[in-house]
């Protein structure tokens, strides 16, 4: 009985993986748009997942414990050796589907992560554009620490 359960956890987080990465799929035209609205609203659903992946992976530990009668390596390949026929056919598909999901929703978050940190130097230049950092007329002590330079803004924001 602690093999089926085991199997149907782990059907379970493969259902989660595929959500997450439908959600990475999203989140990649959503920084594309630059819609931060929906963006926001997605990152909540994707904590969601997150929480449900974090209790089924409770699970799976105490299922793997069960089926192995060990409380150390309680990998899906220690479930596979000790498995037999049908069910050992079962545990190593449902462990190719999960090596491809999560290799597919690592390389959508890498994207993600690189289109961030774009939009994030773009928005650095922006401010740097709108914020040019003021040269100083006057001579200063290359020994002597600076203090903190003003910005001249083209804002005035005394108002």
């Amino acid at each position: 009985m602690s093999l089926a359960n085991l199997i149907n956890v782990l059907e379970k987080q493969l259902i989660i993986h595929e959500q997450l990465y439908n959600l990475a799929v999203k989140k990649t035209d959503l920084l594309k748009k630059d819609d931060v609205n929906q963006l926001m609203h997605l990152l909540k659903e994707e904590q969601k997942y997150v929480m449900q992946l974090e209790n089924a992976e409770k699970e799976r530990i105490k299922a793997a414990a069960c089926f192995l009668e060990r409380e150390d390596d309680l990998t899906i390949s220690a479930c596979i050796e000790k498995a037999e026929n049908e069910d050992k056919e079962r545990l190593i598909n449902l462990k190719e589907k999960l090596t491809n999901v999560l290799a597919n929703l690592k390389n959508a978050n890498f994207v993600n992560q690189q289109l961030a940190f774009q939009a994030l130097q773009v928005v650095n230049l922006t401010l740097d554009l709108f914020m040019p950092e003021e040269a100083s007329p006057n001579y200063t002590n290359p020994n002597q620490e600076s203090k903190q330079s003003k910005r001249r803004s083209w804002f005035d924001s005394k108002i």
